[in-house]
């Protein structure tokens, strides 16, 4: 971390996540093998990757992409979907886009309260209410598994798609049970503040060999190997070199797991007595991965709202991030044509993004770091009036 100084109060500014990256010597070996053969692209450390994938996921296909957002567009093509899907608006805005990529309708239901995933009631008054509904697309914010099995069962009921955006997943579990084994198909992000890094990459997962074989075609334009594709594809191809990185990512995946649930605990155990602040709820029998650690500032109890707990942690050389506010829903690109006419049914996920707040987290993260952070927290508890004086004056300008 840089060491920054106003002149007076010299300290480590402490990012909100950094990437935890294999040793570097591993890496420059199987470059090395790169350089010797030539081949950067369609090679055999995509293939490790992906055959080491389906063993630690288990009973499914993994393709190889250039990026999670890539591969969420190419699992709806090879869907072949038309109509509208359901999806939450607490999420990263590139869950909505990749619908609307590929001319489809988002409509946005509502989260659980705790868990802050898609609500399944919410999902099932949308399929009531409409008759154009292809798919659910579910997410598991922040690495908390979704409902999958309640989302299944809705999705089998009413004849429907079940996708999921499992960016921050890769080694999530549901009873027990790897997240990328659900619905007809997943797709994890490799970028560099996941659990596993690649530099940029995605993984889809599925279960059904015809759509495994659609998305390794669509990957590479459509091209099944004879030049005369069936399917519109486009280039998502994951180059050798960042599966290279991906691979020696991969062996450090489940420490690096453990050491985050280390961290949230320490987290909780300390701002758990702190009024005003709860934390989002992973079912008893669920693994998350804490891709990121997020807090709700509840401000009566608190003291001062989320905004000027951010303010002040900034200003004491904290990142932090408002993960997700605003919500897909409510911004520029959304609010007029599909976000307005649903806020008014999504009560709760307008009241979690108005109060969430991310916290530093990242794999190799000190117990020091992480004290700090609940020190500098405490403080500003303890400070309330005088920090929401500073704030509001600071705000006037």
């Amino acid at each position: 971390m840089a060491t920054e100084s106003d002149g007076t109060h010299p300290v480590s500014r402490i990012p909100i996540t950094l990437p935890t990256l294999p040793p570097l010597r591993e890496y420059k070996g199987r470059l090395q093998r790169l350089w010797e053969t030539g081949q950067i692209t369609n090679g055999p450390f995509v293939h490790e990757t992906e055959t080491k994938l389906e063993g630690y996921i288990g009973d499914t296909h993994c393709i190889a992409m250039a990026n999670c957002t890539i591969g969420l567009v190419l699992a709806l093509k090879a869907l072949d979907l038309k109509g509208a899907v359901v999806l939450p608006s607490f999420t990263f805005f590139a869950t909505a886009h990749s619908l609307i990529w590929n001319g489809l309708e988002p409509v946005f239901a509502d989260i659980d309260e705790q868990t802050w995933n898609l609500a399944p009631e919410s999902v099932k008054e949308v399929l009531d209410q409409r008759g154009d509904i292809c798919a659910i697309l579910g997410v598991h914010v922040f690495g908390n598994p979704c409902q999958e099995d309640e989302l299944e069962g809705l999705a089998k009921q009413y004849d429907v798609r079940l996708i999921f955006d499992s960016a921050h997943a890769l080694g999530s579990e549901s009873n027990g049970k790897k997240t990328g084994a659900f619905g007809d198909i997943e797709v994890f992000s490799l970028s560099p503040t996941k659990p596993v890094v690649a530099g940029e990459g995605g993984i889809a997962s599925t279960r059904r060999g015809e759509l495994a074989g659609r998305l390794r075609s669509g990957r590479d334009y459509g091209n099944e190997g004879d030049y005369n594709p069936s399917f519109i594809g486009l280039n998502a191809r994951l180059s050798e070199l960042h599966a290279a990185m991906a691979l020696g990512s991969l062996e450090m995946l489940e420490s690096n797991i453990k050491r985050r649930n280390e961290v949230v605990r320490r987290y909780v155990d300390v701002l758990g007595t702190v009024p005003g602040i709860k934390f989002q709820l992973v079912r008893e029998q669920n693994r998350s991965t804490f891709k990121d650690f997020t807090t709700l500032i509840e401000p009566e109890e608190f003291g001062v709202s989320r905004d000027a707990l951010s303010w002040w942690l900034n200003r004491e050389r904290i990142d932090t991030r408002k993960y997700y506010f605003p919500p897909v829903h409510m911004t520029r690109a959304y609010w007029d044509r599909w976000g307005k006419a649903r806020d008014e049914e999504l009560p709760v996920t307008n009241m979690v993004s108005r109060k969430v707040l991310s916290l530093p987290i990242w794999s190799h993260m000190d117990d020091n770091i992480v004290d700090r952070v609940c020190e500098t927290i405490i403080t500003a508890h303890r400070a309330a009036e005088e920090i929401d004086a500073a704030y509001g004056k600071s705000h006037k300008r």
